[in-house]
């Protein structure tokens, strides 16, 4: 049954804003980057962030996701992370994950605001929405967080044990 993941998804991407400033963020990134490359290809996309010296947060936000649309594409899933979105358990992750790629979409494509969010009143309906948490986290540590649930999801629907560590 989990033998086809890759065939039916290819790659998952992610979108984020403005660089990962924290070395130790950076180096979990990279870890689960090349974790999550035995299953599937992942990429991640780095937008630069808004002039956040001129202008308001309303319109940095608008900017922000304006530019987070162009990256994406109606024939692949994207999902915005958002503290209001469906929250999953891990499992709850993975069998979504297998049901979406039963679906035969070849790309993945998460979304992660800047440090003021994103501006859903822009985006199409039908968007998909995910948070990973009631709390609230730097945009920069979700990027991580985000990456080891996905690792997490893998790693359950292949029926590996690093899901009871």
């Amino acid at each position: 049954k989990c033998g086809n993941i890759t065939v039916l998804m290819r790659s998952i991407r992610l979108i984020w804003i403005g660089k990962t400033q924290e070395p130790y963020l950076r180096s979990g990134i990279n870890a689960y980057m090349k974790k999550l490359s035995h299953y599937i290809k992942i990429d991640s996309d780095e937008i630069k962030p808004a002039q956040y010296s001129s202008g308001t947060v309303i319109q940095w936000r608008r900017q922000e996701t304006e530019n987070m649309m162009k990256k994406m594409d109606a024939s692949e899933l994207n999902i915005f992370l958002d503290q209001n979105g469906e929250r999953q358990t891990s499992k709850g992750l993975a069998l979504w994950f297998e049901k979406q790629m039963s679906y035969g979409i070849s790309r993945a494509n998460f979304f992660i605001g800047g440090a003021y969010g994103i501006d859903k009143s822009i985006l199409p309906s039908g968007i998909q929405y995910l948070s990973l948490s009631e709390m609230t986290f730097t945009h920069q540590m979700v990027r991580l967080f985000l990456l080891e649930q996905i690792y997490r999801a893998f790693t359950i629907i292949r029926g590996e044990p690093y899901h009871n560590y």
